[in-house]
């Protein structure tokens, strides 16, 4: 199982999960058994993985149901309007999974995290899922790594002198009619 199949059955572990939230945590993951998407070939389905593999894709659904309620305040501290409670379960359950590798899977690139992200949600989402999960993550980022704030912040002081360079020479414009 590769690490595309490995997110796509999280994703889909973790998103049954939310159908029995009075269960216990094992017995709502016991719930998922997807099979095999027609138009996706690549994914292997949940019941044909071997049971080490499936253990292991449980235990990670696992751990990531055990840091809801952070990763759900962090959702909520950087989304203006909206509440994990006002978001669809497909883009909640994207925004979970990414945080929680951003923040405690720190050997997984974020750019890798964050593409992946926007593309589960294009996939499961609705049209604007993956625009959605994207500026969310996109707030959220910089908290979870400071250099990418800091070169975030470089990168607009550079936009900001660019666009004050923009605005002087665009006052210095002339225009000649040249008349035959």
């Amino acid at each position: 199982m590769n690490k595309r199949e490995e997110r796509s059955h999280k994703f889909k572990l973790l998103f049954s999960t939310l159908f029995y939230e009075g269960e216990e945590k094992t017995e709502r993951i016991s719930h998922y058994s997807f099979e095999k998407e027609e138009d996706d070939e690549s994914i292997i389905a949940f019941d044909c993985l071997p049971d080490e593999e499936k253990a292991y894709l449980e235990a990670e659904v696992l751990k990531i149901l055990e840091q809801l309620p952070e990763l759900d305040s962090m959702i909520n501290a950087d989304t203006e309007g909206w509440t994990t409670k006002r978001m669809s379960k497909t883009d909640l359950t994207v925004l979970r999974l990414s945080l929680y590798e951003l923040k405690f899977q720190e050997d997984i690139p974020k750019k890798v995290v964050l593409n992946e992200a926007v593309e589960i949600a294009k996939k499961y989402g609705g049209a604007d899922s993956g625009s959605f999960v994207n500026g969310v993550l996109a707030r959220i980022l910089p908290k979870l790594s400071p250099e990418l704030s800091d070169s975030t912040e470089k990168k607009e002081k550079k936009s900001e002198k660019k666009g004050k360079k923009e605005q002087r020479n665009s006052s210095f414009h002339i225009v000649l009619n040249k008349k035959d």
